[in-house]
């Protein structure tokens, strides 16, 4: 396999990649999410292995704090929730949404599953967040069923609700 080059930089690099501050948080008629999302590793480099992994989730939670601090003015109701794959690390996304043109569904409800982990390194690391953690398994673009962890802060926007991993 050929040896991917710069990737000290890429890491280094990879929060910043991200203009949070380019979106409109100003609550105005062209201030909607529909199903907004932002995805940290869009090439899937962090399932090559757990350092690198733990990069991309790090960077994550660099960008979610962020669109948190922006959230907490957001004068409208939305919803916001970080998404991570047990499996695949280019489906891991921070998302917001709210009432838009569109007309997709806010809120939206997940109906939570409460089936258990594989992986316990993930499983550790998104405990050591202050979110509330909530599972469900989804089917993917290949047709394999994969396990999601939904992550929320209780004091931004509406609640998804169910029942919550233990």
């Amino acid at each position: 396999m050929k040896k991917k080059r710069g990737l000290r930089r890429y890491f280094r690099n990879l929060g910043n990649r991200f203009f949070v501050e380019s979106l409109d948080f100003s609550g105005g008629n062209q201030s909607w999410f529909d199903l907004y999302h932002i995805h940290v590793d869009g090439t899937g480099l962090g399932n090559k292995s757990w350092r690198s992994r733990k990069q991309h989730l790090d960077a994550l939670f660099r960008i979610a704090g962020r669109v948190e601090a922006k959230l907490a003015n957001l004068p409208v109701e939305f919803q916001y929730w970080i998404q991570v794959s047990e499996c695949d690390s280019s489906e891991d996304a921070v998302y917001i949404h709210t009432a838009n043109p569109n007309g997709t569904e806010f809120p939206i409800s997940i109906g939570f599953d409460s089936t258990k982990p594989r992986t316990t390194r993930l499983v550790e690391y998104l405990a050591q967040q202050e979110y509330q953690i909530y599972t469900k398994t989804l089917l993917c673009d290949n047709g394999k069923e994969e396990l999601f962890f939904f992550l929320t802060n209780n004091r931004l926007g509406l609640e998804l609700k169910s029942s919550e991993y233990k």
